[in-house]
């Protein structure tokens, strides 16, 4: 029991670490090498002033595979009118990025664009590349997609850290954040609405099961508050927040607890084990009265050795933290569907966008087929970044036999 407990605490420690605190010294040695493979992700905000959009952009590779200030060599974008042929393109610029040498320690990327007025509507979208230097005189072009709307430029203020000045890109924080709303417009903007929901959405079901993971439901408001442009954000409970509801500008905030995304606490470990055990064995982790004592067994006992054990909590709790990072919408990212497959098979071979359509594709390996999940946008009115999973009876066999994996001790890195 002792030496369950100690584990655990080493690994928290690691976990915490695996985004940007521990020295190298602190670190344990890597047991699972990273992949190769880089996973970059764009976060953005916006604000309208002077009859023009004003973007903000931050790439990172989640995974750290690649530094972007480093590899980076220019972005280059267009604005299309609905689809992507040449005859539809409004907009076209290219934007060259300066060697980034004296910022060693910055692991993102930041941009800003301005849009002119006339081409923020819909069905109008941006279609932007960065491009990277790869060995050799090799190029990567990496493809990001935002659809723009006219209520875009109704959104005169930006959410900032109220201690650094930052902009919040990301459409999450936590409860210990304090933000405040930098206004941007040429006269003082009204008072601004809050609404606070409760988070309290199921986990993803597994993708073979004819039972929605949320089914429809209409909410209400837990708290209701209004305060002035300048005020800070009162975020100190967990839940959905909404800035200026029923507005065509209307923001969306996932507000937890902790260290989000990061897992640093036991409970925060807990949770995505629905996707590896049984209906016993979540009935025991819940009520254990050590749960940092029962994770660590339940681990000890799939990989069968400790160090066996620190491998599959590292690659395992690492999916989990991309998940949030990637994926969150009204719920934590590794709650969704996209999170659930992310974190049970990884990173996909290869994903397709077309329209609200979704495809992610794993292709063949040794010990699994080929297998191709396909999602749907869903529209609802705290995120856009909702999607969900078009089930099937046949990805049963699939879905068994890669949990069976990890529970033999395997992933399938």
């Amino acid at each position: 029991m002792r030496k369950a407990s100690v584990l655990l605490c080493g690994l928290l420690l690691v976990l915490a670490g695996c985004r940007g605190g521990l020295s190298s010294s602190e670190r344990l040695e890597p047991i699972v090498e990273p992949r190769a493979q880089p996973e970059l992700v764009m976060q953005h905000s916006y604000y309208a002033s002077n009859d023009s959009l004003h973007l903000l952009l931050r790439f990172e590779d989640a995974k750290r595979v690649v530094n972007l200030p480093q590899v980076a060599f220019a972005y280059t974008y267009t604005i299309a009118a609905g689809g992507a042929g040449e005859n539809n393109v409004l907009l076209r610029d290219s934007i060259e990025i300066p060697p980034q040498n004296g910022q060693a320690n910055q692991d993102y990327l930041t941009a800003r664009l301005v849009l002119p007025g006339y081409v923020v509507q819909s069905p109008h979208v941006l279609q932007l590349r960065i491009w990277q230097k790869l060995a050799g005189q090799e190029r990567m072009g990496t493809s990001f997609r935002l659809p723009l709307s006219g209520g875009m430029l109704q959104k005169s203020y930006l959410l900032e850290d109220a201690a650094s000045g930052q902009p919040l890109l990301q459409n999450y924080t936590t409860t210990s954040a304090r933000l405040f709303a930098r206004h941007f417009g040429p006269v003082s903007p009204d008072s601004i609405q809050v609404q606070r929901f409760e988070s309290d959405f199921r986990p993803a079901v597994p993708p073979m099961s004819s039972r929605p993971t949320d089914a429809p439901r209409t909410l209400s408001a837990t708290e209701v508050q209004t305060i002035a442009p300048s005020d800070t954000l009162p975020l100190q409970q967990a839940g959905i927040y909404l800035l200026n509801p029923g507005t065509a500008y209307t923001r969306g905030l996932l507000v937890l607890p902790g260290r989000f995304p990061e897992i640093t606490r036991a409970e925060e470990m807990l949770q995505p084990l629905v996707y590896l055990t049984t209906s016993k064995e979540r009935r025991e982790l819940l009520a254990a009265n050590d749960t940092k004592a029962a994770i660590d067994r339940f681990w000890l006992q799939l990989a069968g050795d400790e160090a066996s054990a620190r491998a599959l909590i590292r690659e395992f709790y690492n999916r989990v933290e991309l998940a949030n990072r990637l994926f969150s919408s009204h719920k934590a990212g590794w709650a969704t569907d996209r999170g659930m497959l992310y974190i049970v098979y990884g990173q996909p071979s290869r994903v397709t966008e077309s329209g609200d359509t979704l495809t992610w594709v794993y292709l063949g390996q040794q010990d699994r087929p080929y297998i191709k999940f396909v999602f749907t946008k869903k529209g609802n009115n705290f995120t856009e970044n909702h999607y969900e999973l078009i089930r099937r009876r046949e990805y049963g066999e699939s879905w068994y036999s890669t949990v069976a994996k990890w529970r033999a001790g395997k992933t399938n890195t």
